[in-house]
């Protein structure tokens, strides 16, 4: 049954997204590094961020749909983490998680629109995640 009070993650609310997808399975919700190999990643150290997973691409399975830029797309965020409404989204160097800033993260070029959100992995289980604005990209 569909509850309109929490998120799908994978699912971005807006018209204005730029989606494409990559060989490699990265769970929805979770930042994207391309590797030297031309494979995925959630570590800073395996290479640059291309978007925020929105898990398996349905045509591919094997595959993973990356939103690259867009407005209300969905990242999960650190336990205890609560984001603040325009602030900068600051992304964890190893697990692609949204949380606060400090050591251990990379701060990118987008911004909260929401606070705390519960929504609702692949699994069907609640997870805190928050809206994020990237209209140029990560």
């Amino acid at each position: 049954m569909h509850d309109a009070s929490k998120v799908l993650l994978g699912a971005v609310e807006s018209s204005f997204k730029d989606i494409s997808s990559k060989a490699g399975v990265i769970p929805a919700g979770k930042a994207v590094r391309l590797k030297s190999d031309d494979t995925l990643s959630l570590a800073l150290a395996d290479g640059s961020l291309l978007g925020i997973s929105c898990g398996r691409d349905l045509s591919n399975t094997s595959f993973t749909s990356i939103v690259r830029r867009g407005s209300k797309v969905p990242i999960l965020l650190t336990s205890a983490f609560t984001p603040t409404v325009g602030a900068q989204v600051a992304i964890d160097d190893v697990t692609g998680l949204a949380k606060a800033p400090g050591s251990g993260v990379t701060g990118v070029n987008a911004v909260y629109l929401s606070g705390v959100l519960t929504g609702i992995d692949e699994d069907g289980n609640s997870v805190n995640c928050a809206l994020i604005d990237m209209p140029g990209g990560l």
